[in-house]
């Protein structure tokens, strides 16, 4: 979690929402090739009865600004 600039305890399994545009607005920063990493879920939350499949895909760490994130764990 980072606060105020500072660095703070790690949430695991945070949830976050937001209209599509108004969230990517938000985006402040965007990493570099270092910070590349290949991430995603298990479960692809579809179907009938449902699928499990891997899915993601990679991507830089970002910082948002102004996103509503809730639940998880400290």
């Amino acid at each position: 979690m980072i606060e105020n600039g500072v660095v703070g305890h790690v949430v695991k399994n945070p949830n976050y929402r937001g209209i599509s545009a108004s969230f990517w607005r938000s985006l402040a920063r965007v990493g570099n090739a270092d910070t590349m990493q290949v991430l995603g879920t298990p479960y692809c939350g579809k179907g009938e009865p449902s699928q499990v499949i891997r899915v993601g895909h990679a991507s830089p760490a970002c910082v948002f600004s102004g996103v509503d994130v809730f639940g998880g764990e400290s």
